[in-house]
């Protein structure tokens, strides 16, 4: 909801609470803790599965993912189409109907904008199996190495791209370095450690003693104030350089036993989880919906409140007549 908001509700958002709105204006950054995550939840389930099919694993995150994408890339397709008169290329809906559209800078935010990071996903997931065989075999302190220098060296071209080559009118240039997949990968294996040590540090129970919630409340204490706040670290956090953050963050909340974490596995909350992909899909395609209705320009405080509610609805009604119903026929 947070990236929603970001793109559809922060030139409307009236609030005199300035970390909150700071927060919304940086709302982009949650693409990369959903990046960040997705490597923690795979690593936890599949890290030490011996004999991983790979053809069995990418058979149920495409049933998982790509049912609801290709109901919001045909729905985005023709809204866009009936509403804004728009007409994308052919180039451009076969590499998105494909989901490879994030490899084509200068065209990968066509149609339904949102779909580039699915489209990176897609490639984790074809990494995973690889990657979580070859880091098996290494001895931990490898495996933390190698993921501390692939975080060093993304931030570090991460930076380089934009300061030294930045090009302020090159639109191409900006999708390639914010979108383009390679780049954030080490997010994406800086959460496969994540998920490894919470897996280890649970099953061993080593981590009894520790004040695990120092980790989480510092992490963001930390986050807040360097998303919140001016400072020179701020433009640079995009393609997760918030990683170590994140890691601690969720690293101290999966290990905790309080009651705060248990309200967060309420089942309601828990639901709000599972509904969240088709949120983030489906956010532009029921954003083109109200359209029909109301001109873009009214779009604004209680219309937006509106088309949040009706998305959140929508969504809910997506998972469980789409998502779980084509999941559970694509794996029978």
């Amino acid at each position: 909801m947070l990236v929603v908001v970001f793109h559809f509700g922060k030139e409307s958002l009236e609030t005199d609470i300035t970390f909150i709105q700071e927060l919304v204006n940086q709302g982009s950054i949650a693409v990369s803790f959903f990046f960040f995550l997705s490597g923690v939840v795979l690593a936890y389930n599949y890290f030490y599965k011996e004999n991983l099919s790979f053809k069995l694993f990418i058979r149920k995150r495409l049933a998982r993912i790509y049912p609801i994408y290709i109901f919001a890339f045909l729905a985005s397709l023709f809204l866009a189409m009936y509403v804004n008169n728009a007409y994308p290329k052919g180039l451009s809906i076969i590499l998105q109907g494909l989901g490879l559209h994030a490899w084509a800078p200068g065209i990968c935010l066509e149609i339904n904008f949102p779909a580039w990071s699915v489209s990176v996903e897609l490639f984790f997931y074809i990494c995973f199996p690889l990657l979580a065989l070859y880091f098996r075999k290494l001895k931990r302190s490898y495996f933390i190495l190698i993921i501390i220098v692939l975080w060093g060296l993304s931030a570090l071209q991460h930076y380089w791209f934009s300061t030294a080559l930045y090009q302020p009118n090159n639109n191409t240039f900006g999708q390639f370095n914010l979108y383009f997949p390679l780049w954030h990968l080490s997010t994406f294996t800086s959460g496969m450690l994540c998920g490894v040590i919470i897996k280890d540090a649970l099953e061993k129970g080593s981590y009894k003693g520790l004040n695990v919630r120092i980790l989480y409340i510092g992490s963001l204490i930390c986050f807040l104030t360097l998303v919140c706040t001016d400072n020179p670290i701020r433009p640079y956090i995009h393609n997760g350089l918030l990683a170590p953050l994140y890691f601690t963050f969720v690293t101290g909340l999966a290990l905790d036993k309080s009651l705060l974490t248990k309200l967060l596995g309420h089942p309601s909350l828990m639901f709000l989880g599972n509904i969240s992909y088709s949120i983030y899909i489906l956010q532009w395609p029921v954003y083109l919906l109200f359209m029909i209705f109301i001109p873009k320009e009214n779009m604004i405080n209680s219309t937006l409140w509106a088309y949040y509610i009706v998305l959140i609805i929508i969504s809910a009604a997506c998972y469980y007549f789409i998502e779980q119903k084509a999941k559970k026929r694509l794996l029978s």
